[in-house]
């Protein structure tokens, strides 16, 4: 008997058969995105994602996260100085 992977995205909604997900794997020095791949998918360090929305949202979410850090870089070194 053959087992069915059941994938959910960021945003709590299930894969289906029509569905147009991708994949994305953020690192210390960015994100990249990739076309749905099923076996890729199961990797630790890949997240799931139910389309473009979902995509465009990781992304903004992270360009905010690395502009709080820049800023908080620098007021380190500005306290350093």
């Amino acid at each position: 008997m053959a087992s069915t992977s059941l994938f959910t995205c960021l945003c709590g909604v299930q894969k289906k058969t029509s569905n147009h997900w991708v994949l994305a794997k953020v690192t210390a020095r960015g994100i990249s995105f990739m076309p749905w791949d099923s076996q890729l998918a199961h990797c630790d360090d890949i997240i799931v994602l139910c389309g473009e929305g979902c995509a465009t949202a990781l992304l903004s979410r992270s360009l905010g996260e690395w502009k709080q850090a820049d800023m908080a870089m620098e007021a380190t070194e500005l306290t350093a100085a």
